[in-house]
């Protein structure tokens, strides 16, 4: 049986369909829901629209949290952590000084993440693990759903797996993008807590429930 904690990604979901999905991911327990934000500027993409994450935060108990590709991270953590969202992460590459954003989230009651994109050095948000809640490893290049694997994650995945175990640090590692059976399996064997499926799971034939069953069936 897998042991990584399954998140849900909205962002191929049919967002109009919102009420046949969400009792299907409640009636699952999947673990969490992640929404990706984007500014059209930080990725080639809008992504979620900032309003329906408000929308379901009013609808449902599950564990919600948001994944911001956009450029000045910290100008939307208010409005998140208006919107109670659990979990907050952000791009290393797009905030000028990540400590103050990882503050400036934490102060707001939220959890803070930060994220690596596909190209970017993972050593670079290594200096950050011991004030974060989540290290996010890019399975793809940020913004477009869809895409197919990268391999290169899975040393990303070992090389944060060997440094939050070696210093005894509290941080999880999320990886997101190119998830389904095969890949789910890499990457849990690499280190991975969490796994992120979008298009496995709202593009499976059996629906959806029956995606995070099977993820979680591993």
């Amino acid at each position: 049986m897998i042991m990584a904690q399954i998140a849900a990604s909205v962002l191929n979901a049919d967002l109009s369909r919102w009420e046949e999905w969400l009792p299907e991911l409640e009636k699952a327990r999947v673990d969490r829901v992640q929404f990706d934000i984007m500014d059209n500027k930080f990725v080639p993409n809008t992504g979620v629209p900032k309003n329906f994450f408000g929308k379901l935060r009013s609808r449902t108990k599950l564990f919600l949290e948001a994944h911001l590709m956009v450029q000045k991270p910290e100008n939307y953590v208010k409005q998140f952590a208006d919107m109670d969202c659990k979990l907050l992460i952000f791009q290393v590459e797009a905030a000028a000084k990540p400590l103050k954003t990882i503050h400036l989230i934490e102060d707001a009651g939220m959890q803070a993440g930060i994220a690596v994109d596909r190209k970017t050095p993972v050593e670079k948000i290594f200096p950050h693990l011991d004030e974060v809640s989540l290290a996010l490893v890019m399975g793809v290049d940020a913004g477009f759903g869809g895409q197919k694997f990268n391999h290169s994650a899975l040393e990303k995945i070992s090389d944060l797996r060997k440094k939050i175990d070696g210093e005894g640090l509290q941080c999880e590692i999320e990886v997101d993008g190119g998830i389904n059976l095969e890949t789910a399996r890499k990457c849990v064997k690499a280190g991975a807590d969490v796994l992120v499926a979008g298009t496995f799971i709202f593009k499976h034939p059996k629906g959806v429930a029956a995606a995070v069953r099977e993820l979680r069936g591993l």
